[in-house]
């Protein structure tokens, strides 16, 4: 009796190791399933991620070609509202995808990297962001702390701030103390609430000043507020007019200071060497976006282009997020 109870015992033993064995089998193939499965994934995401990038270069190429057919087609070189390269392309079919591209203006707004130039406050584009900013009815502080945010030295403007009321904000932090590099730091900026930020974001962006002119804006495509502070000359009417609902097409500075709105005010040519300081007819800065389609998954893909003399552009800059608020 006792041996058929020890034999029984070990029949016991060795039905529960195999049923152990199999379990860990059993995991081992769940595991080594899931992994490759895993790795089938992540080589077909990082294969969509690589083609989703040439299809966004082969948009970029596009939207070169497209702004330098541009120029070729105009005689003066000049862009408004109405360019044709604004339409983009929608729901382009390719062999594995859909492509979507367009270009958008930057230069229809204030660039407040042109406050400091080389380390020095540009006192005309100062001049003009205050004019703008009490035109939108704005405190006129912001121009110093965007100054001291964007200067090298911690000694703050009347109205501005530096390292020192940054620091003691929870949580603390410092001042770029260089250009802005995207609008939303503006929303940084101490004093500056929710409400203001919103008002202001309409009619500001942030670019790279390359050279001791700045940035110029284009006044075929600029606001209503933004041609008012064009200079203490232009009145509220007069800016309403130069805009045109927003279709306003001058072929030349010359054309825009011409316009009968504004002919005997700008007449000067002192007033008018100071508006072309600031603006002329040209775009010159986009940014172009690229969206892919592929399999039910969406690519998006943003880029900063510089448009050159000739119509064509380059890229200054690539993100994964759009460089408009």
């Amino acid at each position: 009796m006792v041996m058929r109870l020890g034999n029984q015992k070990n029949r016991g033993m060795a039905l529960l190791m195999a049923l152990v064995m199999v379990a860990i089998a059993s995991s081992l193939a769940a595991y080594i399933w899931y992994e490759s499965q895993l790795s089938i994934a992540r080589i077909h995401n990082v294969k969509q991620s690589y083609q989703a990038k040439h299809y966004s270069q082969g948009l970029l190429l596009w939207a070169s070609d497209i702004l330098r057919e541009d120029y070729n087609q105009d005689g003066p070189q000049y862009d408004s509202n109405t360019d044709p390269w604004l339409q983009g392309i929608q729901g382009m079919p390719v062999e594995d995808a859909i492509l979507s591209g367009s270009l958008t203006s930057l230069d229809n707004k204030f660039n407040v990297n042109n406050l400091v130039i080389k380390g020095v406050v540009s006192e005309a584009h100062l001049q003009y962001f205050r004019r703008l900013l009490s035109t939108l009815e704005m405190d006129l502080a912001i121009a110093d702390k965007i100054i001291d945010w964007i200067d090298a030295d911690q000694i703050p403007l009347p109205g501005g701030a530096e390292d020192f009321i940054y620091m003691a904000k929870t949580p603390a932090y410092k001042t770029g103390s260089k250009h802005f590099q995207h609008i939303r730091e503006l929303a940084l900026l101490d004093g500056l609430s929710p409400e203001d930020y919103q008002k202001l974001i309409p009619y500001v962006t942030v670019l790279p000043v390359f050279d001791a002119n700045g940035t110029k804006m284009n006044v075929n495509t600029l606001s209503p507020p933004l041609l008012k502070a064009l200079h203490l000359a232009i009145a509220n009417e007069m800016a309403l007019q130069l805009n045109q609902n927003n279709a306003a097409n001058f072929q030349s500075m010359n054309d825009f200071f011409q316009h009968k709105s504004v002919q005997y005010a700008l007449f000067d040519t002192s007033i008018q060497n100071e508006i072309r300081d600031l603006a002329d007819v040209q775009t010159r800065w986009l940014q172009a976006e690229a969206t892919i389609q592929m399999e039910g998954q969406v690519f998006q893909m943003y880029a900063l282009l510089k448009r050159n003399i000739t119509g064509d552009a380059r890229v200054i800059y690539r993100s994964l997020t759009p460089l408009l608020p």
